[in-house]
């Protein structure tokens, strides 16, 4: 465990010391002293960290202590990948995002109720500069808005919809900074 005015490193020393000593430490406060160091990294390596998990998840983390509560906020990357993820989960987790740039975003959804909050997503994205964009999409009535097509900072985007037709955008395509697009499942159409 830390103590007053000690680093984290200086507290693992000094549970080496002890080890070497002979002194015998429980296995409850070794796991106390290993708990401390990992608090006591940066938020944005915990953010790294949290950024390789569902956010369902990494939202979870903010129940440890009051030193978690907000770290999850200012991950670099979202991914919701239930067919549960409701919109109101969703929107509550944007709108207390606090990050100004969004490395990643991935969204798997099934749910027809979704559909009508997903231009407010992807504007919401794009207000973040969002550099890798997947979503996929099992709705047959979704088209993507106008402003999707204009975009200067996604370099990667797959889209898969399944049951869905994506329609040739009327207006024009400006993805200035893309680099890999995937289009999987999806059926181009005019209409």
């Amino acid at each position: 465990m830390l103590m007053a005015g000690e680093s984290s490193t200086a507290a693992a020393l000094r549970v080496r010391r002890c080890r070497r000593k002979g002194l015998r430490r429980s296995p409850t406060k070794i796991k106390e002293a290993v708990l401390d160091l990992i608090s006591s990294l940066p938020d944005d390596i915990l953010q790294h960290i949290l950024s390789f998990i569902q956010t369902k998840i990494a939202i979870k983390t903010s129940l440890l202590s009051k030193r978690w509560r907000h770290v999850w906020c200012g991950t670099p990357s979202l991914s919701f990948y239930c067919n549960r993820v409701e919109a109101p989960f969703i929107n509550k987790t944007l709108t207390r995002y606090t990050s100004s740039k969004m490395m990643s975003f991935k969204l798997h959804s099934n749910l027809s109720e979704n559909v009508p909050h997903l231009d407010s997503w992807i504007e919401f994205l794009m207000s973040r500069n969002v550099e890798n964009l997947s979503m996929t999409l099992w709705h047959d009535e979704y088209k993507f808005p106008d402003f999707f097509y204009i975009n200067s900072s996604v370099k990667q985007l797959f889209v898969e919809l399944d049951c869905a037709d994506m329609r040739i955008p009327t207006c024009s395509v400006s993805w200035t900074s893309l680099k890999k697009l995937t289009l999987r499942k999806c059926r181009l159409s005019d209409d």
